[in-house]
């Protein structure tokens, strides 16, 4: 009888998903370049104040008035413009607003309405709102809508058409970025309410990312009711 040899060859080990994001730069608008030109103007009038003032041989008696009003001017460029859009990153993990290297985030699984109002996109959540300018970030509200409406349906509270000249969503739109240091460790467990000690020990719904410990994950997403199981995704 001819030996069997029992062969040693592993099965490859499954890749482990990588979780993505895009992220959007704000978008220039009207108000973005009003303050721009109002803050060159009012940076041009400081600088002639400045001069006349302090470097120039024969002071006038309008400098003191020429740095008030340059300086006012300047403030009120920044104040009032779009300072304060910044980056909005949209994928698999919700939608975060970036802050120098501090990300905000809000998971989908946590999102109780999204809606417009004055002008902004709000995604509310039971412990944390983010307010997104609809008019410096119209690509990435376009696609917060189309994740969303994929996603939870439920909580979104906005219908794209209400919302004029935003873009259609393409494959090439923001920047890929990878999704790091998700933090759950204090989250509880969705299916058994028990808290998540280390990420090592959490699975998320790779559709709403609502979070579970590994050894509790249900066969059935608790907030989307997507299918999970295998499907869970490891951190």
């Amino acid at each position: 009888m001819a030996n069997v040899k029992r062969s040693n060859t592993k099965k490859p080990a499954q890749a482990r998903r990588v979780r993505k994001e895009r992220r959007f730069e704000p978008e220039p608008t009207y108000a973005s370049r009003v303050s721009i030109g109002g803050g060159m103007l009012g940076a041009l009038i400081l600088g002639a104040g400045v001069y006349s003032q302090w470097l120039s041989d024969n002071p006038r008696a309008i400098a003191p008035y020429l740095f008030g009003v340059g300086a006012a001017s300047l403030g009120a460029a920044l104040w009032f413009g779009d300072a304060g859009a910044v980056p909005v990153r949209v994928g698999d993990a919700g939608v975060a607003i970036e802050k120098g290297t501090e990300l905000t985030r809000l998971s989908w699984c946590d999102m109780e309405r999204v809606f417009s109002e004055r002008g902004e996109l709000v995604a509310k959540g039971k412990e944390l709102t983010l307010r997104i300018p609809i008019a410096a970030h119209r690509t990435a509200v376009a696609w917060i809508l189309s994740e969303g409406i994929k996603r939870l349906p439920a909580v979104m509270d906005v219908k794209r058409q209400s919302l004029q000249r935003l873009p259609e969503p393409q494959d090439n739109d923001g920047d890929f970025v990878p999704i790091e240091g998700l933090q759950v460790a204090g989250r509880h467990c969705a299916a058994s309410g028990k808290p998540i000690s280390f990420e090592r020990d959490a699975r998320l719904c790779p559709v709403c990312a609502q979070v579970y410990l590994k050894d509790q994950v249900p066969k059935k997403c608790v907030t989307c009711d997507a299918e999970l199981g295998a499907r869970a995704v490891e951190l």
